[in-house]
């Protein structure tokens, strides 16, 4: 199955539905509460490829490839925005019958798993955040070339397998992890004019005018929370993740050793025990 390495067990199977009319890949499987896993920024449903197997054993899960990215399509149209993607999740969660689910989001998937937590509280039941961008300067400063108005149109038409190359080492502390697999995987989208627009758009648009207001909401979060994050991790430094775990009213912080900012590609064992001992300890209760 095509992103779906490591489901030979037949507990995940990949498939494509319509989802506020658009076409989305989705690996899922299991049965019982629903856990729904959540890429980021230029990935897919392969950056969850260790841990779905596992979880299909005990929940219901769902690793769904948002719009413009992976295998989903990418439309013109769509609101490359963190809010856009909020209301995209929140559909999607329609489509599949899902009342109320624990959302597991690593970078872009936790900003805006947070961002539905805090907007429709009572569709969330537990928030695993993994490296999620939390405040306003925990944007990776190598994509802010993408973001200035004339070099970042230049550069769009020539976002390719290069640009993960090039990026990947600052997700990565690893560099064995970097394999011909996972750039291929993650350079998919890039291949269309289509996927190079929406990678390019949701950098351009990531900060949203509601950012302030919704950071200033965090105390009112009703969803319990685990942290994770890598001690190499460039986007959000412990500091922000201590800050943030403080500022929540049932919030925990994992620090992973040697890591970086895709624990759960680096780090799949630590990340599964901490995220199945968070859910066992009732947080999604």
């Amino acid at each position: 199955m095509p992103g779906a390495e490591g489901s030979a067990d037949g507990l995940v199977s990949a498939s494509c539905r319509e989802v506020a009319g658009v076409r989305t890949y989705l690996l899922s499987g299991g049965k019982g509460e629903a856990v729904v896993f959540l890429h980021g920024l230029g990935a897919s449903s392969y950056s969850w490829r260790y841990l779905l197997p596992a979880f299909a054993k005990t929940y219901s899960v769902y690793a769904p490839d948002f719009p413009g990215y992976g295998r989903s399509d990418k439309p013109c149209d769509f609101d490359y925005t963190f809010g856009g993607f909020e209301k995209w999740l929140e559909a999607f969660l329609d489509s599949q019958g899902i009342t109320r689910a624990v959302l597991v989001g690593n970078s872009m998937g936790g900003a805006v798993s947070l961002r539905l937590a805090l907007q429709k509280p009572d569709r969330v039941s537990a928030l695993v955040l993994i490296g999620a961008p939390l405040y306003l300067d925990n944007i990776p400063k190598i994509l802010w070339t993408l973001r200035t108005p004339i070099l970042g149109r230049i550069l769009e038409p020539f976002l390719g397998r290069w640009t993960v190359k090039l990026i990947a080492p600052s997700a990565f502390l690893d560099r064995r992890q970097i394999t011909e697999d996972v750039l291929d995987e993650y350079s998919l989208a890039l291949k269309t004019r289509a996927g190079r627009r929406a990678a390019a758009e949701t950098v351009r648009r990531c900060l949203t005018p509601d950012l302030p207001e919704l950071i200033s909401r965090y105390g009112e979060l009703k969803a319990p929370v685990l942290f994770i994050r890598g001690d190499h991790d460039a986007v959000v430094d412990q500091a922000s993740a201590e800050k943030f775990c403080r500022t929540v009213p049932r919030g925990g912080c994992l620090c992973i050793p040697v890591c970086g900012h895709v624990p759960q590609e680096e780090k799949p064992d630590v990340v599964s025990a901490a995220i199945s001992g968070f859910l066992a300890d009732g947080a999604a209760a």
